[in-house]
């Protein structure tokens, strides 16, 4: 099951894939969860406003009286800013086809999921189950797409991509989710499968990475153009996990750019910056079929989860050898990360390695 993020995580995995956000009003207090469940999340649907200027972002947020906002997560305007409007269950999928939500849920699809059978006025509900993006543009067959609007939805469907450990096959257009819409659409605009492929090319690459090909540490954007404090946590002594017994996993060491000592098993994050990480454990002594579940968990100042990431299995195989599992984290800093880890093993089994490798930047 893929929960979805809190706000402090979505602002974040957008800006550490070097979009410029725009939080705009209450947005994180704005949804329609009062009509209805929000999740699981499956995937993310791309939109066109059928509107022009800055008038679309109010447009988004308040809807209209046949239909309330907010109408999606967030706007993409023609700058390739992205203003967010909604934190929650939005109006933007309504109506869609079950075969192709579970086509994108198994991402077993080749160039496109099955043609929509299905209008928006029925079907199973996709508010409930897709982040959405509405892209500034007329949907006329004349109004431009320009290239900083295409990459901007490129960098918003690889970042929540990123962070779910999905492929690019978890976007599609509204249009594949529905047989009676048309967007996104127009000069400019490519393919959906060539904005798969897109997305594709990003995900081989960290975050930070630039399409220009010279890639780049920096996210890009007036927003998030300082250089980020780099930091590495290790465990460097193994952990002997007991069949059914919760252990929550602290670092012994610690390597950053500005010097910090964290590591220490106290205080291990720069609080209020903005952060993205990824932590990597290895196994020993699982049997095959056998799994352990690991968190990477962001603990406040009395010890409590803060921010918890998606869970992520590790399965065993023949013979015990080491096996391995990343898992991402991205949030806001508080106090301390830590590994929370579940052995469901029948025997005992250990962790003989973690790493956590983070970036940071200012909570802007």
């Amino acid at each position: 099951m893929s929960t979805p993020m809190t706000a402090d995580q979505f602002v974040a995995i957008l800006r550490a894939e070097g979009v410029t956000v725009v939080e705009h009003r209450d947005w994180r207090n704005h949804n329609r969860n009062h009509k209805g469940p929000w999740g699981p999340v499956h995937g993310t649907v791309l939109h066109h406003t059928v509107s022009r200027g800055d008038s679309s972002i109010d447009l988004c947020y308040d809807g209209y009286s046949e239909l309330p906002g907010p109408l999606c997560h967030g706007v993409i305007t023609k700058d390739g800013r992205v203003h967010l409007v909604g934190n929650g269950r939005t109006n933007h999928a309504g109506g869609g086809d079950p075969n192709v939500l579970q086509a994108v849920i198994d991402e077993r699809y080749n160039e496109r999921p099955p043609v929509p059978q299905v209008g928006n006025a029925t079907g199973v509900d996709g508010n409930r189950h897709f982040y959405g993006f509405e892209c500034v543009n007329m949907g006329d067959g004349k109004d431009t797409w320009p290239e900083a609007q295409v990459e901007a939805m490129v960098r918003v469907s690889a970042a929540i991509s990123r962070f779910y450990r999905w492929t690019e096959k978890s976007v599609i257009a509204h249009r594949e989710w529905s047989r009676d819409k048309s967007d996104p659409s127009g000069p400019g605009m490519p393919s959906m499968p060539a904005m798969r492929e897109r997305i594709k090319e990003r995900l081989a690459h960290p975050a930070s990475w630039s399409s220009s090909g010279a890639g780049t540490d920096t996210p890009q954007g007036p927003d998030m153009a300082i250089k980020p404090d780099r930091q590495r946590l290790t465990r460097t002594e193994d952990v002997v996990l007991l069949p059914g017994s919760p252990y929550t996993v602290y670092w012994t060491s610690e390597e950053t750019d500005d010097g910090q000592q964290h590591g220490d098993g106290g205080k291990t994050m720069v609080t209020d910056r903005a952060y993205s990480t990824v932590v990597n454990v290895a196994i020993t002594g699982l049997a095959g079929g056998e799994r352990v579940e690991v968190f990477a968990v962001e603990e406040d100042a009395n010890g409590d989860p803060f921010t918890s990431g998606v869970p992520s299995e590790i399965y065993g195989r023949a013979g015990g050898g080491p096996v391995r599992v990343s898992v991402p984290l991205m949030g806001v800093a508080t106090q301390r990360l830590t590994i929370r880890v579940l052995s469901w093993a029948a025997n005992v089994v250990t962790m003989t390695e973690a790493r956590a490798a983070s970036q940071y930047w200012p909570n802007v």
